[in-house]
């Protein structure tokens, strides 16, 4: 056993290593992170101790707290129906084909089956979003439109989780009252927030405590009912972001990047049993490749449509990538012991495959070997903000 002190030198430097082959490699970190997990617990079969785990926690829930801060609310409010057309069918159709891969062909209990097949078919905010931020795309309307279908995908993977754990809930009527109690809490915590925040910046940092204290709330409000509160967590992020100011998001980023999220994707990896995934190759690659097939199979029609032929292979592409809500749900689901850790340790290796397999086979693509390339192929499109005068360009053909 590893002395605590050695374990934090372990730890802290694995997150500088990861940084580094991130910066040279230019792949997701935090699946970077998760694959240091996978490998420190199977080299040296470390863990973190029990004391971690509410650390874990709210490193998850920071993490869906962060993509609701940062959704541009004003545009997907004008283009919910366009994002959510390709965001739906980019969530059901891989959900179904899982669910019955699960159930009726690998035989996974009802409940294994539709988690999984919930957090396969996610798409990782976190992923897309700093791809587009990495080719200058994130600013330009296309960019937007993308990451506006991310979010429809994973606001109805969160809809979908929160109600299946509710209805397998013993006490529904408690469980009910839990989840009203998570949506008050969601709805008046921001208020409370920006009611005690300061005119000037100060040393008290009370903001950011405040959201520590708002989403520990939650974390506790999910765990009486043992139902992941994600959906809630991203609303209450929705909601900071009407009246969050610049300094806050920097302090929030920080806080969470230097600390909370690389320990949490490294407990993630940690959690995999490598030997199970290694017994079960060909079952991962079964998951890999019919998850693979279902997600493109069904952004591909619609980004086609409505953004046009050229991008829907890279689009698709990018929105095949797992990661951000996958990794959340299915922790949350161990921990709270809906799933075994033999379908964990397949369903997170399935997540980092499709993570950096997805990143590798969009880099190849000739409209993504550099940042010209890619915003000259993402300029234009019906969805850009016309000026006081000017005409609204005609959707690409």
């Amino acid at each position: 056993m590893i002395p605590f002190n050695w374990l934090l030198v372990l730890v802290f430097g694995t997150f500088v290593g990861t940084a580094l082959l991130a910066r040279w490699t230019s792949l997701p970190i935090t699946a970077l992170e998760i694959v240091a997990g996978i490998t420190l617990a199977a080299a040296f079969g470390i863990d973190l101790p029990d004391q971690a785990q509410g650390l874990l926690i709210l490193g998850s829930l920071l993490i869906v707290f962060l993509a609701g801060l940062e959704t541009n609310f004003g545009f997907l409010r004008r283009h919910w129906r366009t994002a959510l057309s390709i965001g739906i069918p980019g969530f059901l159709v891989p959900f179904a084909g899982l669910f019955v891969l699960f159930q009726f062909v690998l035989h996974a209990p009802l409940l294994v089956s539709i988690i999984g097949a919930t957090a396969l078919a996610d798409t990782s905010i976190s992923i897309v979003y700093t791809t587009l931020h990495q080719y200058e795309l994130a600013e330009l309307p296309i960019g937007r439109m993308v990451l506006a279908a991310t979010l429809a995908v994973n606001l109805v993977e969160d809809l979908t989780i929160t109600t299946t754990t509710a209805l397998s809930t013993p006490g529904l009527v408690f469980t009910g009252i839990v989840i009203v109690a998570l949506a008050v809490a969601a709805l008046l915590l921001p208020r409370l927030t920006k009611a005690l925040s300061e005119p000037q910046p100060s040393f008290s940092n009370i903001g950011a405590r405040s959201l520590l204290f708002s989403i520990a709330v939650l974390a506790a409000l999910s765990s009486l009912a043992g139902v992941p509160g994600i959906l809630f967590v991203f609303l209450l992020g929705l909601l900071f972001s009407q009246f969050a100011k610049k300094e806050f998001l920097v302090d929030v980023r920080k806080l969470s990047f230097a600390l909370f999220v690389p320990v949490y994707f490294l407990a993630v990896g940690l959690r995999v049993d490598f030997m199970f995934v290694v017994a079960n190759l060909a079952v991962l690659g079964a998951i890999v490749a019919v998850a693979t097939v279902l997600k493109v199979g069904a952004i591909f029609p619609t980004a086609r449509r409505y953004l046009g032929p050229a991008r829907a292979a890279p689009v698709a592409t990018l929105m095949n990538t797992r990661l951000t809500s996958a990794t959340v749900i299915l922790l949350l689901s161990l921990t709270l012991g809906l799933i075994t850790t033999a379908w964990y340790s397949l369903f997170i290796s399935a997540v980092v495959v499709l993570s950096l397999g997805s990143v590798l086979v969009l880099r190849a693509l000739p409209s993504f070997r550099s940042t010209a390339a890619a915003r000259e192929l993402f300029q234009g499109g019906e969805f850009a903000e016309p000026l006081p005068g000017v005409p609204r360009p005609a959707p690409d053909a």
